[in-house]
């Protein structure tokens, strides 16, 4: 996930790129390894910096952290970037970048469903489709 700098004018560089998780070190249990990280924006050159606006795209594959149904689904994130352009350097690298956004986008605790009522600590019971089979008082 390189852009080269020379590429980059005034009028801007529009850019889409891709890497597959494990490309960029991020083999999480939250991501589909299967599916590429997809970064998408406009790029522009303002004297020496590079200023850019862009998405970036992956899809999650997580559990519920209540019921343990699988959830898969797309996250998009906006990042926008600033960056000096130093003499000598061809490419604005956006790998570590894109990362470091990804995992900080992350929220433990992803429920399938706001009203998901999870799993009995007693009887086991997933309680969404099923009703509590013990005698245990249930939490509200």
């Amino acid at each position: 996930m390189r852009v080269k700098i020379r590429d980059i004018t005034r009028a801007g560089l529009d850019v889409i790129d891709q890497a597959m998780p494990a490309e960029l070190d991020l083999l999480e249990d939250f991501i589909n390894p299967e599916k590429p990280i997809v970064v998408q924006g406009r790029f522009q050159r303002v004297d020496d910096f590079v200023i850019a606006k862009v998405k970036v795209t992956y899809v999650a594959d997580t559990v519920c952290a209540r019921c343990l149904d699988p959830i898969e689904g797309e996250v998009a994130i906006p990042l926008d970037l600033d960056v000096e352009v130093t003499p000598g350097v061809e490419f604005i690298d956006l790998g570590a970048r894109v990362r470091e956004e990804v995992l900080m986008a992350y929220v433990p605790g992803t429920l399938c469903r706001p009203d998901c009522k999870g799993i009995c600590q007693g009887c086991g019971a997933y309680l969404n489709t099923e009703p509590c089979e013990c005698d245990k008082p249930k939490k509200e």
